[in-house]
């Protein structure tokens, strides 16, 4: 597995750009030779926080060309089953329920923040002092990179939109 380290990098603050930018990098992927162990397989590292890889593996299962996993190492999504490292969208949108019904005023300003990571803005305040769920900053993370998949995989549709839109829904 080729490991690239983005962590560092600025993609761009416009949602047509972003996504050009990160096909980029998948468009420089070395092709692989055939199936299994002749796969080439990336996982791209575009952001640490607190002892968390947040990363995109490719290629990823489902067969969508430029389609890929979002994982954040060390924590499991997935409870009280088998441990996974990929955040669906319903993970996110549960804690986003807790984190409502756990403060809604605190709620208010952090959804203003997946505001400005919708319209591709760097969030001003990312560590938000709710007690359930995953960190907040974690969650703004996931959100972001859920987002690119959405444009990735349905720019031809509304995109980031479709998950936004659930968000809002809370």
């Amino acid at each position: 597995m080729s490991i690239v380290d983005l962590s560092y990098h600025h993609f761009p603050n416009n949602r047509d750009l972003f996504r050009k930018e990160l096909i980029g990098f998948f468009l420089n992927e070395t092709p692989g030779t055939g199936k299994g162990t002749d796969t080439s397989k990336y996982k791209y590292i575009v952001r640490k926080i607190s002892g968390h890889d947040v990363y995109l593996n490719r290629p990823a299962q489902f067969n969508n060309g430029f389609d890929f996993t979002l994982n954040v190492s060390n924590i499991n999504f997935n409870g009280g089953g088998k441990s996974t490292t990929r955040p669906t969208h319903k993970n996110i949108l549960d804690d986003l329920l807790s984190k409502k019904s756990e403060n809604p005023t605190l709620y208010s300003n952090f959804l203003s923040e997946i505001k400005n990571v919708y319209n591709c803005q760097t969030p001003t305040i990312i560590n938000f002092q709710f007690v359930s769920g995953y960190s907040s900053e974690i969650i703004l993370e996931c959100i972001k990179w859920l987002f690119a998949e959405q444009d990735v995989t349905y720019w031809n549709y509304s995109g980031r939109a479709m998950f936004y839109d659930s968000i809002n829904a809370i």
